[in-house]
């Protein structure tokens, strides 16, 4: 019969004591902090009724009186991104998972500048953009961008480590992907500025809260 080394079985010992709780624990905050946000953007649309959420971004509720309502919400999603990313670290396995990993951190990046550095008003010209509001807009077509990506690839490999959850996984990978594609289609017919980002991103709380239900369950079904 096949022995472990000290050094393995220790290794086993922190794996099985350790992760489990330690993931979960940034989990419930990821999913928290996402709620959150997305209360916070609620908020925005009562507190600043003057502003169109119809015709106007999100960033927009960011500028002016009240402003750091917007802003908090902002880096609620930075902090829900970032205790994903420390969450899943642990029982991300492949290379195209770790690949994911990268992509989220930058995710996480990008967001917080989102909330840091506040937008220029929409109606701005590219050529007048102040340095904070270019700053801005980069760190946030960044952020919106890839994190569909670093969501297929993490919850890819995620869903092979996961066998009994391995079917809400798999759809739930797509989900961010599908509604950035769905934000450009929409956004031909209806003002890009508007709805179709604020359902996008309710596309990516969805994607967190599914993910973090799962992740208390992976490291031990994972050792099973």
């Amino acid at each position: 019969m096949e022995t472990l080394e000290p050094e393995s079985r220790a290794m086993t010992v922190i794996s099985s004591a350790t992760v489990p709780r330690s993931s979960a624990v940034t989990a419930r905050l990821s999913s928290a902090a996402i709620l959150a946000y997305q209360i916070l953007l609620l908020a925005a649309i009562f507190i600043k009724p003057e502003v169109d959420p119809t015709h106007k971004p999100v960033s927009e509720y960011a500028i002016g009186r009240h402003g750091w309502v917007t802003v908090l919400a902002f880096l609620m999603a930075a902090l829900s991104y970032g205790c994903l990313l420390v969450a899943v670290r642990p029982l991300v396995r492949g290379r195209a998972g770790r690949i994911g990993l990268a992509v989220l951190a930058a995710c996480v990046i990008g967001t917080i500048g989102v909330g840091v550095f506040v937008a220029d008003p929409v109606a701005t010209p590219l050529s007048e953009l102040t340095a904070r509001g270019t700053v801005h807009a980069v760190s946030g077509l960044a952020a919106l961008v890839l994190l569909p990506f670093a969501a297929l690839l993490i919850t890819r490999d995620l869903a092979r480590t996961v066998t009994g959850a391995a079917s809400v996984l798999w759809w739930t990978a797509w989900l961010p992907l599908s509604g950035l594609v769905l934000h450009w289609l929409v956004s031909v017919v209806v003002p890009p500025e508007g709805w179709p980002p604020r359902f996008l991103f309710l596309t990516y709380a969805v994607w967190i809260l599914v993910v973090n239900a799962q992740i208390p369950r992976i490291p031990r079904r994972a050792r099973r």
